[in-house]
């Protein structure tokens, strides 16, 4: 039969619920591959299907296909009659099926036509696959739902000049040749998985090989593949990978259970990687790398994200989830894994700060704004937009708390109980949770809560001095506020680490009380908890440490008691909270046309800058201006215009304050390997120092574009932005020229361009005709248009500005809905804003509304709407 079962959208998916969950009517147990990679690609699956225990005996096989000319349906090679199959949007029903059969399908896809990125596609000169969570459906019909695991077995076969590297998941068992110059591989994944895991490659590409011993003594061959001409930028993948290896075997007793693990980079991958089982596939700009072409914190972001898919291997790949409503169930507790290795590689306090700092820039506001929705969200219409920071890295915190409250010992066992348990199955948050209280012997299903309530938390902390008997009583009060869909809200268990300091600036011991539960350890499991502390003077409570619980604390702090953490408190995130803390008051301040806001936060700085901490990162975090994100957040309603004159005042009036030290920092000139901390101190004395523009540190900027360390550069490039001098559009000529054959430095350029602080819409436009441009690379198109709307606020909260993105998610939205859906959150926030720019930014998401015809889109729009 022929057919093509591809169909229009026009932006009114169906809506999934959690509550709805069904066992799969059918399983199957092996895929057997034929794909003959063209420009045409046809690709024959053989798939060994039986029917499950829970299945009625007439039920109907519903298999999903999108964007497949199908050719053939065959059933133990018999063809099946047309009448017997229903086309529906998203794949066909075959009807009258037997309990076990061979399902053989045979269709056609065109990669270099595939813009989504989903499924086989063309990502340069190689054609790349993307199959979670629905891609593998663009592929081969197939029921594509993570909880029905298969073997597969891939034959790949393609012309040997244009694609002489072929990969799939496993093991290559037999290569040869076709004839008419074509050649083929076959490969073998003995791990049943999910669709959603496979992965394939057709490609020119070079091979850096290397090999990791396991502790029990197992060689694996470790493989990246990249464009030629980049072997040299693979060195710092290749170690972060041992290295991860190696930590996952100590820390976990993990170890590798493939013979090879590969890694792919692509230039164009709408995401930052994918865990496919032994054939990961990675943005090439978490692979690639040097210090003359990366920064310090893509060097971080490398090892990160390496350590990410690596550490899927147990958990996402060998236990996967039941359904996508139990994503967290991955991703969180492997953004936590790769969050323990970054902070065993690279210091926790300097870590936790980094994590916490865009915790609070990326998903407090999701938790704010109209798209807030739980970790384990209720019900969706397209699973890609739950590919969030909430489901990522709030879910990432409540292991954290998990892993507080029972410690790390139990924690571990509990880890691999889960793991051992549910091996080769796909399991529930309810399994994982399960498993760590079965170690701990502690009952934790308060912490479900975490899972099913949407919004952050707030702690409202007061105290009262009782001097006749030399008490201080500490009252602690939670409340979250209400979220779409959720008016009414829960207590939630908080676990708090908290310190008290006396007023000598010593810590004292918690006193006993019923909800301690270590040293500095408190549980909080109700609306409010209570905590008396003796002493001879009102004792200062600092918490919580080390960022225990992903709550908002409100306190009473003075200024004087922010200022006396910052200095006294022996937490390093203590320390730099308060910071942050004092910077919003200083911003509010000057909201009102209150300078003097400022002089708490300048004495503070001004203190530890005279005597900074011996680690020049730490340093550089205490000194470094908040995040506009999440200043944003500190106001009900903000004016845009205000709001960012106001943060550029602050930032003039520091870099006034400290202009001494923040000078001999932004003089020197540290690029040695292990100098990380140095360059950020430097680069953050030199963005406060040149918006007072003063010629010796323009000229320093200038002279610094052209050095050889991709830190400084850029440091000095961003500074510049800032300013009305024209070094910077010197600057900015001498870097592209020297620097527009290199993809992914090219992308820094165009993100620098688009975020300067006088680039209009207009500029903006001029960027998106640039010959350089590419709007089927999505780190390109982020580049310019997510800098645009996140850096630019200034031009962004315009009415033209708001016109330009949303021309640009409509463009996208035609192309590829799942990049244009992850870009709208800047345009849904007009309920915080202030008039005109609310009614504008308003009108523009409803006339988008009418003119974008994707779930993905329609389903965020229609929430703010809402």
């Amino acid at each position: 039969m022929a057919g093509d079962s591809s169909h229009p959208s026009d932006g009114a998916g169906a809506t999934i619920r959690r509550t709805d969950y069904r066992p799969p009517d059918y399983l199957i147990d092996a895929v057997d591959l034929d794909v003959r990679v063209d420009t045409d690609t046809a690709v024959t699956a053989h798939l060994t299907i039986r029917r499950s225990d829970t299945a009625a005996t007439d039920a109907p096989l519903v298999l999903d296909a999108r964007d497949l000319a199908l050719d053939e349906v065959a059933i133990d090679d018999e063809a099946v009659a047309a009448q017997r199959i229903a086309h529906h949007a998203g794949g066909f029903t075959v009807h009258d099926v037997p309990e076990r059969f061979r399902l053989t399908t045979r269709c056609t896809i065109r990669p270099e036509a595939n813009t989504a990125l989903e499924g086989f596609y063309a990502s340069g000169p190689m054609y790349c696959t993307q199959c979670e969570a629905h891609g593998f459906s663009r592929i081969t019909p197939f029921i594509d739902r993570p909880d029905v695991l298969s073997r597969f077995r891939v034959r790949l076969s393609a012309d040997r000049e244009r694609f002489p590297v072929l990969l799939a998941n496993g093991d290559c068992v037999e290569q040869g040749e076709d004839g008419d110059g074509r050649h083929y591989a076959v490969w073998a994944d003995p791990f049943a998985k999910p669709c959603y895991l496979f992965a394939m490659v057709a490609g020119d590409l070079a091979r850096v090989h290397d090999r990791h011993t396991t502790g029990s003594g197992r060689e694996i061959a470790l493989e990246f593949y990249v464009d030629h001409g980049n072997e040299h930028l693979v060195g710092h993948a290749m170690s972060a990978l041992k290295q991860a290896m190696r930590w996952d075997e100590d820390t976990f007793g993990l170890h590798y259970d493939l013979d090879t693990y590969m890694v792919v980079a692509a230039r164009a991958f709408n995401m930052g990687a994918m865990e496919n089982k032994g054939l990961n596939i990675f943005n090439a700009a978490y692979v690639l790398a040097s210090p003359e072409t990366a920064t310090d914190a893509t060097f971080e972001a490398i090892s990160a994200v390496i350590a990410h898919e690596y550490f899927h291997n147990y958990t996402g790949n060998r236990v996967t989830c039941r359904d996508w409503f139990q994503l967290s169930l991955k991703e969180g507790l492997t953004v936590y894994r790769d969050q323990r290795f970054s902070e065993d590689l690279l210091g926790a306090d300097v870590q936790r700060i980094e994590q916490v700092r865009g915790l609070r820039a990326m998903q407090f506001p999701e938790d704010a704004g109209p798209t807030a929705h739980p970790v384990r969200p209720d019900a969706y219409k397209e699973v890609n937009n739950f590919y969030t920071a909430t489901v990522y890295e709030k879910g990432a915190e409540i292991v954290r708390m998990l892993r507080t409250r029972i410690g790390e010992a139990a924690f571990r066992a509990g880890l691999r109980r889960y793991l051992e348990v549910h091996d080769g199955s796909a399991a529930t948050i309810e399994d994982f949770v399960a498993a760590l209280a079965e170690a701990a012997g502690v009952d934790l299903e308060p912490f479900m809560r975490w899972y099913a309530q949407a919004g952050t938390p707030r702690l409202q902390l007061s105290r009262e001095w009782d001097a006749a008997a030399g008490v201080t009583a500490i009252t602690l009060r939670q409340w979250t506020p209400p979220t779409p869909g959720q008016p009414d809200k829960q207590a939630l268990p908080v676990p708090l680490r908290m310190e008290l300091l006396d007023g000598e600036g010593r810590a004292m011991a918690l006193p006993e009380h019923p909800a301690r539960v270590g040293d500095d350890l408190l549980m909080m499991t109700d609306e409010t908890l209570r905590i008396e502390v003796p002493g001879d003077a009102p004792v200062l409570p600092v918490c919580p440490l080390a960022f225990s619980a992903p709550v908002i604390l409100e306190g009473d702090y003075s200024a004087l008691d922010l200022q006396r953490i910052a200095v006294q408190s022996h937490d390093a995130f203590a320390r730099w909270d308060a910071i942050q803390q004092m910077h919003a008051r200083a911003h509010a301040g000057l909201m009102r046309d209150d300078a003097s806001a400022l002089e708490p936060l300048l004495a503070t700085m001004q203190r530890i800058a005279a005597a900074p901490p011996g680690d020049d990162a730490l340093c550089a975090h205490l000194l470094a201006p908040p995040r506009a994100a999440w200043l944003w957040e500190q106001y009900p309603v903000v004016d845009p215009a205000r709001f960012t004159a106001a943060m550029r005042e602050q930032k003039a009036a520091i870099g006034r304050a400290l202009c001494g030290p923040f000078t001999v920092w932004a003089q020197r000139n540290p690029i040695a390997e292990g100098q990380a901390g140095a360059r950020a101190l430097a680069n953050t004395a030199l963005e406060y120092l040149a918006l007072l523009e003063p010629d010796a540190i323009l000229a320093l900027a200038r002279r610094r574009v052209d050095g050889t360390n991709m830190t400084l550069t850029m440091g000095a490039l961003l500074a510049l932005s800032q300013t009305r001098s024209s070094e910077f559009a010197l600057a900015s000529s001498a870097f592209y020229q020297h620097w527009r054959e290199h993809p992914l430095v090219l992308d820094r350029w165009f993100a620098v361009r688009a975020g300067a602080a006088h680039t209009s819409p207009e500029q903006i436009r001029e960027l998106l005709a640039h010959e350089d441009f590419d709007w089927r690379n999505p780190n390109r198109v982020r580049a310019v248009a997510a800098t645009f709307a996140r850096e630019n606020l200034a031009h962004f909260h315009t009415e033209a500005g708001y016109a330009l993105y949303a021309g640009i998610l409509e463009r996208l939205d035609g192309s590829n809905p799942q990049l244009a859906a992850r870009m709208c959150r800047p345009l849904l926030g007009f309920a915080r804003l202030a008039d005109p720019w609310s009614t504008m930014q308003r009108e523009r998401v409803r006339d988008l509304r009418a003119r974008v015809r994707s779930v993905d889109v329609c389903e965020m729009l229609d929430a703010a709407l809402a």
